[in-house]
């Protein structure tokens, strides 16, 4: 009686085609980059609709807030571009990322942002060669580095005044930094994702409640300086 050998076992993609093994480990290392961005995402967008959901007027508020800003626009024609809605809604929702993570992979940036608002321009002539020309862009360039140093310092404040609750009226504070407490990868009760019109919203929602107390103890202690 003759017996049919079993199959052979498939054979390493690395061993055959086209593509080296360098090939293969630097797509493993962006497919986890891509999945853990759509885990960020996700995650945010689920923070956002609790946010909405639990807390619907501060929500109103802290969109109105940011809608104007060039950050929050220039976020929405990325968000379309890319087709991140797309890597949001597709297949299995992923699980909760750890607030602590998000948080600690945007420290060093906000830390960076924060360092260049607070630093003083370096004077043009260090910039520009030509004392003619020199002259010529230092108001100019003066001017616009004031505008911009305003700017950032105005914008972290004003996220300060919305992220941080007012005080108790008898305690003669006035804004607390007292986050509010963020679900966890345990919490039931936060949320799934709603895609369609208000997911780059809740993106932005989740963003603010999430990296609401990073952002706060970055906010300036001075007042911006007037052109």
């Amino acid at each position: 009686m003759t017996t049919t050998p079993p199959p052979p076992p498939p054979a390493d993609p690395t061993a055959t085609g086209p593509l080296t093994a360098t090939d293969h480990r630097a797509f493993a290392f962006l497919g986890h980059l891509n999945s853990s961005l759509r885990q960020c995402l996700c995650t945010l967008a689920r923070h956002g609709v609790a946010l909405r959901r639990d807390a619907p007027e501060r929500a109103r508020v802290l969109l109105d807030t940011v809608r104007p800003w060039p950050l929050y626009k220039g976020g929405q024609f990325l968000f379309d571009l890319m087709e991140w809605e797309d890597l949001m809604v597709d297949g299995d929702p992923p699980p909760v990322m750890p607030a602590e993570r998000i948080v600690a992979a945007c420290t060093l940036p906000v830390q960076l942002i924060a360092a260049t608002a607070a630093e003083e321009v370096p004077a043009v002539t260090k910039l520009v060669p030509g004392q003619r020309t020199t002259a010529a862009l230092d108001l100019p360039l003066r001017l616009l580095a004031t505008t911009a140093r305003s700017t950032l310092l105005g914008a972290a404040q004003d996220i300060t005044d919305l992220l941080g609750p007012r005080a108790d009226p008898d305690d003669g504070a006035g804004y607390a930094v007292d986050p509010e407490p963020v679900a966890d990868d345990a919490d039931p009760e936060l949320p799934p994702l709603e895609a369609g019109f208000y997911l780059y919203e809740d993106i932005a929602l989740g963003a603010l409640s999430v990296l609401g107390p990073l952002l706060a103890d970055h906010a300036p202690t001075d007042p911006a300086p007037s052109a």
